[in-house]
């Protein structure tokens, strides 16, 4: 059995090598996740997601499931807070974040086929349907069922470095230790406080009501695309992961006068 530990330091070099060779500052080190490819999870998602793969359906013989994120720089986050479209630095994180992820993905399946074992890589987005907005694997349900992290209401995964991050697989033969599930829910709205940030965060109040403004949701990313050609496939906002408690954090609380109250 490969260790959890040598394969987070492993992805860990190769991601700060990456970031390294771009320039930029993400927030490295990035969190990392491994699940087992027969988890029910996989099935019980299936059942209310019915075009979603399970690991083994694609991958045969796959026992091992590898989810890391990368968190979004500080830069980036502090710059799209403000206004109502996506800010220049945070489409420029989201971009180069998607090449990372994948190049990152490729050089961990190549050393685990090295070891002997297949391995697959999934691309961190741009192949879904774009009629029914819809793919056949989630890395957000792969982070949740691997232990990387919970949902919060915008939809997003909370990780132990908040939501302002783009995340990637990769499934594998190999048996890789695996990772403890988080114990609570990180979202503060899920563990019964007040916090509606993220919905109040959307422009367009998508979140309020997403299977029917998903599509509209979509119509400005693709027109933020069009807007930045010289960024490559910029098509993201990323405003409801930005100016609320779970951005770059599990939010924290401490008590005052027998109330729990968040810090951002």
């Amino acid at each position: 059995m490969l260790k959890l530990e040598d394969i987070r330091k492993l992805i860990n070099s190769i991601l700060e090598s990456e970031v390294l060779s771009r320039g930029m500052r993400f927030r490295l080190p990035a969190p990392v996740a491994v699940g087992g490819a027969e988890d029910p999870l996989w099935t019980e998602i299936k059942l209310l997601h019915p075009w979603m793969k399970t690991p083994q359906e694609l991958l045969s013989g796959a026992r091992s499931v590898v989810v890391f994120a990368l968190p979004i720089s500080d830069e980036a986050i502090r710059s799209n807070i403000s206004g109502d479209e996506p800010s220049f630095e945070w489409l420029r994180d989201y971009v180069a974040a998607n090449e990372i992820l994948w190049n990152a993905s490729c050089k961990l399946a190549d050393y685990l086929k090295n070891l002997g074992y297949k391995s697959l890589p999934l691309r961190p987005t741009h192949d879904f349907d774009n009629v029914e907005l819809r793919s056949s694997w989630s890395h957000r349900h792969a982070g949740y069922v691997c232990g990387l992290g919970t949902f919060g209401l915008n939809n997003l995964l909370i990780t132990e470095r908040g939501c302002a991050v783009r995340i990637c697989t990769v499934i594998t033969e190999a048996l890789i230790e695996r990772s403890e599930r988080p114990r609570h829910e990180y979202c503060l709205a899920k563990l019964g406080y007040s916090c509606d940030a993220c919905l109040r965060r959307c422009p367009i109040g998508a979140l309020n009501d997403w299977k029917s403004m998903k599509g509209k949701c979509y119509e400005r990313l693709l027109s933020f695309s069009e807007k930045w050609p010289i960024l490559g496939e910029a098509d993201a906002c990323g405003k409801c992961s930005v100016g609320i408690p779970c951005a770059t954090q599990i939010p924290r609380l401490y008590e005052n006068r027998n109330r729990k109250i968040a810090m951002i």
